[in-house]
């Protein structure tokens, strides 16, 4: 494969939610995103007071991002079902004693098209060598976040892919532990044995789901390979998550998610993607940006060519319906 290819994962999965007819209970359906967490697939199925919890936890978890928008509108328009970005953290704040602000140790972009009806999620490898908006020099791309926080990580990728970053969800690493006890097992099929792990299908539980997640050393394809076994978490979690029927966990669910995860996508946003973006949030498509591994100065980078740069931005814009 030449060095400009993009890898891509077709994962295209149709998730059917059974509507049940009811006449004292109102189901609604909570998105949240997380990947390694940060990418919960659109769904579950809620009831009124689980409606309710919902809102209260989503308001504790807002935080708004200090970015300004790269879109000639200003704003994406999620009520007129607009096609949109999401830039997925997993962090490793508080993580292990750490009192400083950490590094994200997973990075993806995330763009939904409701008239495509398809989602892409676009690995960034943490180390990938990029100019860091506002620092004048090149870094690894995580350390944007240990700089500046979301807001600057947002503002260094938007510049670095020339895409709009229209919303955030981060997530501590530790909550991915957490989510998964509260939905239970997971089943995921892994490439290679590794460290007790077989090879095939094998379950994740909250004791193994983030060394699984995060181990890189012992895999052939480094950060690429961990890269992938990440989405394959955050998609059977998404799963997992959308055949939840009623209240069955639903308050460890979003406990965890408020003891977890900040964003700045509001309730009212959440709403308009779990009414108008489903369909689209049920087909997903990996992409990887891809490098070289690189030493410079001593420092190990993942240095990315520019024409494999300007093609995974092609792909993104074309996704997002952008020129």
């Amino acid at each position: 494969m030449s060095e400009d290819k993009i890898k891509q994962q077709g994962s295209h999965k149709k998730h059917h939610h059974k509507r049940k007819k009811t006449s004292s209970l109102k189901k609604w359906g909570i998105g949240v995103g997380i990947v390694v967490a940060a990418l919960l697939v659109i769904g579950g199925v809620l009831m009124a007071k689980v409606y309710l919890d919902a809102k209260d936890v989503v308001d504790n978890t807002y935080q708004k991002a200090n970015v300004k928008s790269k879109r000639t509108t200003g704003s994406v328009s999620l009520d007129k079902e607009a096609p949109f970005s999401v830039l997925i953290l997993g962090v490793d704040t508080g993580e292990e004693g750490r009192a400083d602000q950490g590094r994200s140790d997973t990075m993806m972009v995330a763009t939904i098209n409701p008239k495509t009806d398809l989602t892409t999620l676009t690995s960034l490898p943490r180390d990938t060598k990029i100019p860091i908006t506002g620092h004048g020099t090149d870094n690894k791309l995580n350390a944007a976040y240990a700089y500046g926080d979301v807001s600057l990580a947002m503002d260094t990728i938007q510049n670095y892919l020339n895409i709009p970053i229209d919303y955030y969800i981060q997530m501590n690493m530790k909550g991915l532990e957490e989510l998964t006890g509260s939905v239970g097992p997971i089943t995921v099929n892994n490439p290679f044995a590794f460290n007790g792990y077989a090879k095939g299908e094998i379950e994740l539980t909250e004791s193994n789901v983030l060394a699984f997640s995060r181990m890189r050393h012992d895999d052939p394809n480094g950060d690429y390979g961990r890269q992938k076994r990440q989405r394959s978490v955050v998609t059977e979690l998404g799963k997992k998550i959308a055949s939840i029927d009623g209240v069955t966990n639903y308050q460890s669910i979003l406990s965890v998610l408020e003891s977890n995860m900040k964003t700045n996508l509001n309730f009212s946003d959440m709403k308009e993607i779990v009414t108008k973006y489903r369909s689209a949030i049920g087909k997903i498509k990996d992409v990887q940006l891809q490098g070289q591994s690189q030493m410079i100065n001593g420092v190990s980078y993942e240095v990315v060519p520019s024409a494999q740069v300007t093609k995974v931005s092609n792909m993104i814009r074309k996704q997002l319906d952008l020129d």
